[in-house]
């Protein structure tokens, strides 16, 4: 009996000691994987729970400040709205990544509650970097950072100090923790100085529109929360009220103030003419082919790498998920030496994977799309601001038609760049996760199928380069069709009354078979690619199990299949979407270069000296307008002058009657004064406040 009892004792206690163990508090457990001395494992548990706890206080804040209503994303202090320091975006990433590794090694191993409980709690800190709603959220936050920075740092002098050699994780962490300790100094100082620009009160009025002289309403996503922009849940009063009846114009709630066409058009002028002044090399027409992307990475860099996060974080999680497979099939075996515990860490790990997939795909989505209107807005404003100040030559350079495709496809194409930039660089990294990934199942099995993947990165080489031909040649052949076109519409009269209706009509047909022969050339060509890269997933995984079995690498077990037919649905995805990205990704390409070289075409401001004052003339201090010694000419490049040796000046108040016969050079006088035509030699002078009054854009002319 005294047996009996003593065997249901011991039982009893193994089956405590293994939840204590499945929860990671066991310091006896802790200390046999890391093989550390009991002060040392004492510490890394009080950390544990330090963090837990100060992760507990935290989302107690963020609680408090969504029942207040009060729940944003930028904090505001002293009613100024705070954006985060680049610090915290680069902290926040690496905390995430962080995270996400911990989870991964603790799936990995046989105690796996520990490494998940860490990970989650560094995803959370991650969280706070860029989530403080309130002051008092942040002043928790940076608490929480600055005691991290302190434990982590103290552990690691100590473990180093006895000689003793600390994990990779750790040492990741030590480095993260003291970027958190300088983020602390960061947000510190940003609050204090925000709280003397703002007073430090929140009752200030709020600026009134400089446009519209009134109060501007309030955008429905402006006014969010966290939680309803986590959600999405924002749209429901739309959803709603577009179920009741059809929605009208004034049932669309405003825009953002940062999503409106003027504030972007202004943000994109000014960048550019500051980098326009700073000039460069190159060339003309490689400076154009960067310097369109360079501007708008420069307006919208912050929008950038917040949706590249939203990326980085769904490529991580989607490509985990192979690894926690493995590790629930592989404890579907062993579930009785590992306990419940273990298990229910790993359902939780799976379901905060999937969360993070679902949550940062879905605003990354958002979040590129968005962006990408601003970025299509601004273009398009830009373009009809520079068409109203083109030189003549330039307006010879661009048609009408032209310009209507600057608008109408290049600009539209920019607002589907910055999704197709994410996938272009998540792609890539997906792929290389999922190769590692196999090389971890299989091992060396995992060398024949790289031979496809490669052939096929090889075979894409040329599609490439075609498409990229192709797609040039289809933008051009459009510009012609579009230039025949507006010149027929335009002179309509005259088409129908000399009755030459069949000869613009087979024209405007030729160009346009031109124009369709580019066009499906570059289809074919993009179908190529697309069925090569459709076939070679399932090429890989026939090329991967072969070579397993006749390596005998891995045994072919429910774990190891299961591991590698997620792990192929992880590189399927890219693919199959690499071809798609490739030609989309030229397409824009070749719609930068074109805006670019539109947007340098130049009205010169030095073409005329023009001055606020009367002009300093010797014989008279009254000349308004003044041209010395002129010479002019439409086309500069073939030296072949249009007006030449020209002198003439206007007095204030005089009126001058330009006279001539057809040809004479009657509207390029007006141009030359106007600076609309290239000026070789002179100098044309006038004054501002008669030059604008006394002739338009457009010239014009008496005759009789």
């Amino acid at each position: 009996m005294s047996n009996l009892t003593q065997g249901q004792i011991k039982s009893s206690m193994a089956s405590h000691l293994g939840i204590m163990q499945g929860l990671g508090w066991s310091i006896a457990s802790a200390c046999e994987q890391q093989q550390q001395e009991d002060s040392l494992c004492f510490q890394a548990n009080l950390i544990d729970l330090a963090n837990i706890l100060l992760l507990v206080v935290y989302l107690a804040t963020l609680v408090i400040a969504g029942c207040e209503k009060r729940f944003l994303v930028a904090a505001r202090w002293g009613g100024l709205r705070l954006r985060p320091p680049w610090l915290c975006l680069v902290a926040s990433p690496c905390c995430a990544v962080l995270g996400v590794a911990c989870v991964c090694l603790g799936a990995l191993r046989s105690s796996s509650a520990v490494a998940v409980v860490r990970g989650v709690v560094w995803v959370f800190v991650a969280v706070s970097v860029v989530v403080r709603p309130t002051r008092l959220s942040s002043v928790v936050a940076m608490a929480w950072w600055a005691a991290t920075a302190t434990m982590r740092t103290a552990y690691g002098v100590e473990v180093v100090a006895r000689g003793s050699s600390l994990p990779v994780l750790d040492v990741a962490a030590w480095g993260v923790s003291l970027v958190l300790l300088l983020c602390v100094f960061v947000v510190g100082r940003a609050g204090r100085r925000d709280d003397v620009a703002g007073g430090g009160e929140t009752s200030t009025e709020p600026l009134l529109s400089a446009r519209g002289g009134g109060e501007r309403s309030s955008s429905a996503f402006g006014e969010a929360g966290f939680l309803s922009r986590l959600l999405f849940t924002w749209m429901d009063p739309l959803l709603r009220l577009g179920y009741s009846k059809p929605l009208g114009l004034g049932d669309v709630p405003p825009l953002d103030a940062d999503d409106e066409a003027a504030q972007a058009c202004d943000t994109f002028l000014r960048e550019w003419h500051r980098r326009r002044s700073g000039g460069g090399g190159g060339g003309e027409e490689k400076a154009a082919s960067r310097l369109v992307f360079a501007v708008l990475a420069a307006c919208y860099k912050k929008d950038l790498l917040l949706t590249a996060l939203y990326t980085l974080l769904r490529t991580a999680a989607f490509g985990a998920m192979p690894v926690m497979l493995y590790s629930l099939v592989s404890y579907s075996y062993r579930r009785r030496e590992r306990g419940l515990a273990a298990g229910m860490a790993l359902i939780a790990g799976l379901v905060v994977m999937k969360l993070v997939e679902s949550l940062s795909q879905r605003h990354w989505f958002f979040g590129s799309r968005r962006l990408g209107m601003r970025m299509r807005s601004a273009a398009m404003a830009a373009v009809f601001e520079k068409q109203l100040r083109l030189s003549g030559e330039a307006r010879r350079r661009n048609s009408a038609g032209e310009i209507v495709n600057y608008i109408a496809v290049d600009a539209y194409r920019l607002g589907e760049f910055p999704y197709w930039l994410h996938l272009a660089w998540s792609m890539p990294v997906q792929l290389a996760l999922a190769v590692a990934l196999l090389f971890w199942t299989v091992g060396a099995g995992a060398l024949p199928g790289l031979v496809p993947v490669a052939a096929c990165g090889v075979l894409n080489v040329p599609f490439a380069k075609l498409l990229q031909r192709y797609q040039s040649r289809f933008m051009a052949a459009q510009d012609e069709r579009q230039r025949a076109t507006a010149e027929a519409l335009a002179a309509m009269k005259v088409v129908k009354l000399q009755s030459w209706e069949e000869f613009f009509r087979g024209n405007v047909q030729r160009l346009r078979d031109a124009e369709v022969r580019w066009l499906a050339d570059a289809q074919v060509s993009k179908a190529y690619g697309s069925s090569l890269y459709w076939m070679s997933p399932t090429i890989i995984s026939a090329v991967i199990f072969a070579g397993t079995a006749a390596l005998r690498s891995a045994p072919l077990d429910a774990a190891v299949v299961f591991t590698i037919l997620a792990t192929l649905r992880v590189i399927s995805e890219p693919m199959r979407m690499l071809p798609e990205v490739l030609s989309i990704m030229i397409q824009i390409k070749v719609s930068l270069d074109r805006i670019g070289k539109f947007l340098m075409e130049e009205f010169r401001d030095d073409a005329v000296d023009r001055t606020m004052s009367p002009l300093p003339m010797p014989s008279s201090d009254m000349i308004t307008m003044a041209i010395n010694n002129g010479i002019f000419s439409w086309e500069p490049s073939k030296a072949i002058a249009t007006l030449k040796s020209i002198n003439i000046a206007a007095m204030q108040g005089e009126k001058i009657a330009v006279c001539g016969p057809v040809g004479a050079g009657k509207s390029s006088l007006l141009c030359a004064m106007l600076g609309e035509i290239p000026r070789m030699s002179g100098s044309v002078c006038c004054t501002k406040m008669h030059i604008s009054e006394k002739l338009c854009q457009n010239v014009w002319k008496l005759s009789h």
